[in-house]
């Protein structure tokens, strides 16, 4: 949640400060708790609804409802078998969906479900940072598939949204002050303020207000480049554009809207 601090002032009025601070990425047991509610959320979403397997998934264009989730079936198999030698490319998604997408809803979730035990007792033992991309992964496709049923979940902050924007905002952070790019205040309802780059040394200062569900999107490779420099910037945003597209996500080119 934000970070606070109380000033008094002369008068005896007493306003909430809210103060910047720097991204983190949040705990294992966060991530796997995270990790579960999401596949809950999916598994109740989709179980018993065969008549939806083969609906368009605007935000993944080449897949339906079925192979996005045999992807997501998918990445946790390959995850308790060690298949990490291309992870994250379109070769290791695609080989997923190949080799699940032959299964009905039902038995991908079933799959899916399966692995939740041994995927979270291996969070942590991966990469720093690795076990928060996971969840950024499943909650992005959360919403991809919510989307294509026209069946938003809350759009306010949760767990998941936490974990994931702690990932999303410490990618950024690190891309920012490798490349010297400008410095990005970043505020949400749910993460507050967040400093992305050294404002002290940084070529320049850009602020983004929006909602937790617009960062979550945004930031998550899920809007245009065109809806990116459309977004309610304080200052001029194109240099940043940078930490929209890097090796975890990359910007569509029609713009999505939801």
């Amino acid at each position: 949640m934000p970070d606070t601090e109380v000033d008094d002032e002369p008068d005896g009025v007493v306003l909430e400060v809210q103060r910047d601070r720097t991204p983190r990425l949040l705990p294992t047991s966060d991530a796997a708790a995270a990790y579960r509610l999401v596949y809950g959320r999916v598994d109740a979403l989709l179980r018993g609804r065969a008549e939806i397997a083969e609906f368009a998934v605007p935000a993944c264009p080449a897949w339906t409802v079925r192979q996005t989730v045999a992807h997501l079936a998918g990445v946790a198999h390959d995850i308790i078998s060690l298949n990490l030698e291309a992870v994250g490319t379109d070769s290791w998604t695609q080989a997923q969906v190949d080799r699940l997408g032959g299964n009905n809803i039902d038995e991908l979730l079933d799959l899916w479900g399966q692995t939740i035990d041994p995927v979270t007792a291996r969070l942590g033992l991966g990469p720093k940072g690795s076990e928060c991309q996971l969840v950024f992964d499943a909650l992005t496709h959360e919403h991809d598939i919510r989307g294509a049923l026209c069946k938003p979940y809350s759009r306010t902050g949760d767990l998941p949204f936490e974990v994931t924007m702690g990932f999303l905002t410490t990618t950024g952070d690190q891309i920012i002050r490798q490349t010297g790019l400008p410095a990005l205040r970043l505020i949400t309802p749910t993460i507050g303020s967040v400093q992305l780059g050294d404002p002290h040394t940084a070529q320049g200062h850009v602020t983004l207000s929006v909602s937790d569900f617009e960062a979550l999107r945004a930031f998550g490779g899920r809007r245009s480049v065109r809806q990116l420099l459309a977004l309610p910037w304080q200052g001029d945003p194109t240099n940043l554009l940078p930490v929209f597209s890097n090796n975890a996500i990359r910007p569509p080119n029609d713009d999505l809207v939801e």
